[in-house]
């Protein structure tokens, strides 16, 4: 019996193996059966030889099969029916903030107490709607996702104050638009941008008054579209408005949250408000409409520096606890939040002089209420960190990359996070590209939450700087979708993931939240100089269409050919240089310096006066 290792040295494909499946010319999947055990339990690896055939070391049976297949190109497809789609929000492409009724946003006063006047026409899909439609025709999409904006349906965020028609109107036309040309309409309830009238009038997510508010907006919503909208999310990425909103001021409403205790109040509320409106959904609508809703949530993955040192593997642990199992362990889990999180924010509110702790407590029936709440689960995955025990302080690591866990996750003591310096970046610093963390993670949440229910990738993307002049050769986001739509098909073939929909962000260059329109992500381009907002394609169109409408990557087909060509390249920074300007920072280590004045906190949301000024200078 062969033990930890095993050297294939061949001369053509099916040299010294037993070649029972073709990958390439120069990869075989290679099936494992020493003769003195007869059942392995379906035990295989993949000898993947890159270019050429020669000698490579493959763990037999220690390393288990999506380590082995981590890094290489798997040509395979998803199942028919699988949505194909790119994602949207109200704010970022709507325009018309002040048009035919709508009240104000949250954000439409953050950006204007900050100078910042973009969204107020945005992309004007209000007006071009069905251009948009027109565009995921020309993607060969079959699903669109998008946002509805709270203060265009009910223009002070009540019922009471009256259903702005305007509003309803529009979104009926946007859907219909979809319908007509075979689009499934995939719609969030709320990406961010809730009613202004609730921050001034009681502190927006903080009182819990906004439940009850939040779900006679759900009600309006289901009643208008849910004959013809069959998939509904609750919110899109809690954690991003509620730590970027409430915790740090870098999002709308712009708190500073210098006491550790808005940011939980809000998050609590949060989650009350999507188990209320799911259980809406589920007592009212569901047997006549025969829809779903889930959640969308957000969450960078991540993985210890050092496996070996069980303190790195607990932060590692901990950081999924703080970021995802916030809003995760509450709807997929037992109904709370994660143990970890309660016991360590209980012992920092002690040792700081508090009463009680700083977080909220959930009532028995409220954890019973909480627990099941969706019917699937969205996740935003775009990047991973690595993280380290460390009592350092110091605001930049070796690698120049920011302490940004420090900020975000400030409960989370006696922890540091950084990066591999070999990993790709585009425009924006705190994504850098790490297509096999979107495995890792749907593994971990299966078996974190005992969770076997469908899945949806509802945001990853990658962006390039707003240059003089346009550049529509935009190979780093080809790259990008092949190395990231590649990893879902793996997921469905070889871990038999439960994997729906694969949602591009973003459909084209928007208003990305704080940065404005200096952050492109947009398959299309838009010219925001125009009137007309014309869209134009970006070279990496026709390269997500050819996925698109095949399903992924059929074996010979002409894209999978090119995919398996340049893979490798794909790997490396180089074909990321074009999305960052020539004058940019690097360090020595090829990393664009984390310069926290004007860089990144979470995706979409350039950092603010507010963090430059409390975090920076204090």
């Amino acid at each position: 019996m062969f033990s930890g290792l095993k050297l294939l040295t061949c001369s053509a494909p099916s040299d010294s193996v037993t070649n029972s499946l073709p990958i390439m010319k120069t990869e075989v999947e290679v099936t494992w059966a020493p003769p003195s055990q007869t059942n392995l339990g379906s035990v295989y690896f993949v000898a993947t030889v890159m270019y050429s055939c020669r000698n490579y070391w493959v763990g037999v049976q220690s390393e288990p099969l999506s380590e082995l297949t981590r890094d290489i190109f798997w040509p395979g497809t998803v199942p028919d029916g699988y949505l194909w789609s790119t994602a949207t929000a109200s704010y970022q492409i709507e325009g018309a903030w002040n048009v035919d009724g709508k009240g104000e946003s949250m954000w439409d006063r953050f950006q204007h107490n900050n100078g910042r006047f973009a969204g107020d026409d945005a992309c004007k899909s209000y007006d071009y709607y069905a251009r948009d439609v027109e565009m995921s025709d020309e993607l060969g999409l079959n699903a669109y996702r998008f946002s509805l904006s709270w203060t265009r349906i009910l223009p002070d965020g009540t019922v009471a104050g009256g259903i702005n028609q305007a509003g309803i109107d529009y979104y009926n036309n946007l859907i219909n638009e979809l319908l007509i040309n075979g689009k499934t309409p995939y719609v969030s309830l709320y990406h961010w941008d809730g009613p202004q009238t609730f921050q001034d009038q009681f502190g927006g997510w903080v009182n819990e008054a906004i439940v009850d508010y939040f779900n006679d907006y759900a009600r309006v919503c289901y009643q208008a579209f849910g004959d013809r909208v069959k998939h509904w999310a609750t919110f899109n990425e809690p954690w991003s408005f509620v730590v970027g909103g409430y915790g740090i001021a870098g999002g709308a409403p712009g708190i500073w949250d210098a006491n550790k205790t808005e940011q939980y109040k809000a998050a609590h509320n949060a989650i009350r408000a999507h188990a209320r409106a799911w259980h809406t959904y589920d007592e009212e609508f569901r047997a006549d409409q025969q829809g779903s809703c889930g959640i969308v949530i957000g969450s960078l993955w991540s993985e210890p520096v050092d496996p070996n040192n069980p303190q790195d593997v607990l932060g590692s642990y901990l950081y999924q606890q703080f970021f995802m199992g916030w809003f995760a362990n509450p709807i997929f889990g037992n109904g709370n939040y994660p143990q970890e999180m309660i016991d360590i924010i209980a012992a920092n509110s002690q040792r700081e002089g508090w009463p009680q702790s700083r977080l909220p407590v959930f009532t028995e029936e409220e954890i019973l209420y909480n627990r099941g709440t969706a019917d699937f689960v969205g996740l935003n995955q775009y990047s991973a960190r690595l993280i380290h025990a460390s009592n350092d302080t110091s605001p930049v690591d070796p690698n120049g990359w920011f302490n940004w866990m420090s900020i975000m996750i400030p409960d989370l003591l006696g922890y540091r996070e950084t990066i591999d310096p070999s990993w790709p970046q585009g425009e924006m610093i705190f994504l850098l590209v790490t297509p096999w963390c979107v495995r890792r993670q749907l593994d971990y949440f299966r078996s974190e939450y005992q969770y076997e229910g469908p899945f949806y990738l509802t945001e990853t993307g990658i962006s390039e700087a707003e240059f003089e002049q346009p550049n529509f050769e935009d190979i780093w986001r080809t790259c990008y979708y092949t190395l990231y739509t590649n990893e879902v098909v793996k997921a469905v073939e070889l871990d038999g993931v439960d994997h729906r929909g694969f949602f591009a962000w973003t459909l084209m260059d928007n208003v990305e939240w704080g940065s404005e329109t200096h952050e492109r992500f947009g398959l299309f381009y838009t010219n925001f100089s125009d009137p007309a907002r014309t869209r134009t394609p970006k070279d990496s169109v026709a390269s997500y269409r050819d996925i698109a409408t095949t399903n992924g990557f059929p074996v010979g087909a002409p894209h999978t050919e090119t995919a398996r060509a340049i893979w490798d390249w794909c790997l490396t920074k180089e074909p990321y240089e074009g999305t960052s300007p020539q004058a940019a920072t690097f360090n020595t280590g090829g990393i664009r310096q984390a310069d926290p004045t004007v860089d990144y906190f979470l995706p979409g949301v350039r950092v603010g006066a507010a963090y430059r000024d409390k975090v920076v200078n204090n």
